[in-house]
C-alpha cells in the first residue's frame, strides 16, 4: 500500500509541476491576454505548491517509515526532499509575495532590498521552479537505491 501511495505523491509531484508550468501556463499566455493569464496561472501554482509540498512531506515520511530515520536522513533521496520542499516554499512564501506586489504596485520589503523589477523576480521565480523540478526527478532515480548500501535490501520486506 506505501508503495502506491509513494508511486501516487511522485506522479502527483513531478505530474502537476510540469504539466502546467511547461504545458499549460504556456497556453494560456498564447491564448489570453497576459493579466488574465498571469491571474490563472498565479492561481494555478499556488495549487502546484501546495500538492508538490503535500507530496514531499508524505514522500518524506513513508521513506522514514521504510528505512528508518537514521538510514534515511543521509541518503541521497533525503537530501533531494530538503531540497525540494525548501525550494517549494521559498518559491511560494518569499518569491511569490514579492511578484504579487509588484504586479499590483504595492511595495515589498524584499522588493526594496534587491530591486523592484517584475522580470527580474519572475526570472527567479522561474528558476527555482525549475530546480524543484529536477530535484524531484533524482528523488525519483535514486529512490530505488535509498539507503540501502549493501547488495540486498532487507528495508522493502518489512512492507
Amino acid at each position: 500500500m506505501t508503495r502506491l501511495i509513494e508511486t501516487l505523491c511522485i506522479v502527483a509531484w513531478l505530474g502537476i509541476m510540469i504539466s502546467v508550468g511547461y504545458v499549460v501556463a504556456p497556453v494560456l499566455f498564447s491564448h489570453l491576454d497576459k493579466e488574465t493569464a498571469g491571474n490563472i496561472a498565479g492561481e494555478l501554482f499556488h495549487i502546484v505548491s501546495y500538492t508538490s509540498l503535500i507530496a514531499a512531506v508524505i514522500l518524506f515520511i513513508i521513506s522514514c517509515m521504510r528505512y528508518g530515520v537514521k538510514k534515511f536522513s543521509g541518503s541521497v533521496s533525503a537530501y533531494c526532499l530538503y531540497v525540494g520542499i525548501f525550494t517549494i516554499l521559498i518559491n511560494e512564501f518569499l518569491i511569490t509575495p514579492v511578484i504579487v506586489a509588484l504586479k499590483t504596485g504595492q511595495t515589498h520589503k524584499l522588493a526594496l532590498l534587491l530591486g523592484d523589477n517584475f522580470m527580474l523576480w519572475h526570472g527567479i521565480s522561474q528558476i527555482i521552479y525549475l530546480i524543484t523540478v529536477l530535484i524531484a526527478l533524482i528523488f525519483t532515480f535514486f529512490l530505488s537505491e535509498t539507503p540501502c548500501k549493501t547488495g540486498r535490501c532487507e528495508c522493502s520486506s518489512k512492507l
